[in-house]
């Protein structure tokens, strides 16, 4: 079993991020079933209640039969929205600094999480993801069955585990041609530690001539908003890709590093 996921970026870099073990993936489990469970008991209370001040039966039954199918599906909901919303993350895994990616790197997408997620009822079989567990240990590298279906991974998001080409050397000084971090950029807020240390490696990349620089920028921009979702904003027509890469550098170096 590996704890490192490899893959490589467009501009030739081999990434390696440690991919989340059972211990880590459990306590983020722990905390998304404790959220499920308040919620799911909240509805079975409501739609006990209105079952019993029903006036008839033939409305207090159906009532009840639908308050039990929707908490029935809540948990899809809530893991479905929760990693297509804010990048591959559920409260449990924002806690304890995990992601949903893909075997490219790029945070779930909807139909992916649809199917991990619906695999997770086999996964929970017979009782608390038993199977699931035996999955993760008999494999390479721990991956449920609903990762293996929908061909992702559970990766922790807190930063590079090695960065650059093969026998290159270790990170420069950034070069920066502007001081300041410019104005918000929307959609940055799903972007990590992983995110600005791959920005850092392209910035800190000597040697380039401007037409190379700019080409490789237009595709790191492009991988960035796939991972942060379409809301990232970024036009080669509007704005050039190095000074873009520059801003979120800035400004995602703000954040981890504070004002």
């Amino acid at each position: 079993m590996t704890d490192g996921f490899e893959y490589r970026t467009p501009e030739s870099l081999t990434i390696s991020q440690p991919v989340a073990g059972i211990g880590s993936r459990g306590l983020a489990a722990g905390v998304d079933s404790c959220i499920l469970l308040i919620i799911v008991l909240i509805l079975l209370a409501g739609g006990l209640s209105l079952s019993l001040i029903s006036v008839t039966a033939a409305v207090a039954g159906p009532t009840l039969i639908v308050v039990v199918v929707v908490a029935s599906v809540v948990p899809l909901l809530y893991y479905v929205v929760c990693e297509v919303a804010t990048g591959g993350r559920s409260i449990g895994k924002s806690l304890f600094g995990l992601r949903v990616v893909d075997l490219q790197g790029v945070p779930v997408g909807l139909g992916d999480s649809l199917v991990r997620n619906l695999v997770r009822i086999l996964d929970f079989l017979p009782l608390l993801y038993a199977v699931g567990m035996v999955t993760m240990f008999a494999g390479r590298q721990p991956r449920r069955l609903g990762d293996l279906a929908a061909g992702t991974v559970v990766v922790h998001d807190r930063g590079l585990r090695r960065l650059g080409r093969e026998g290159g050397p270790a990170l420069r000084p950034v070069m920066l041609t502007r001081a300041e971090p410019g104005p918000p950029i929307a959609g940055l807020e799903r972007c990590g530690k992983f995110d600005l240390d791959l920005v850092q490696d392209f910035l800190s990349r000597p040697g380039l001539t401007p037409e190379r620089r700019r080409a490789l920028a237009a595709d790191l921009a492009a991988a960035l908003r796939a991972r942060a979702g379409p809301e990232l904003p970024w036009a080669a027509a509007n704005e050039d890709p190095v000074d873009f890469l520059e801003r979120v550098y800035l400004q995602l170096r703000q954040r981890f590093s504070g004002p």
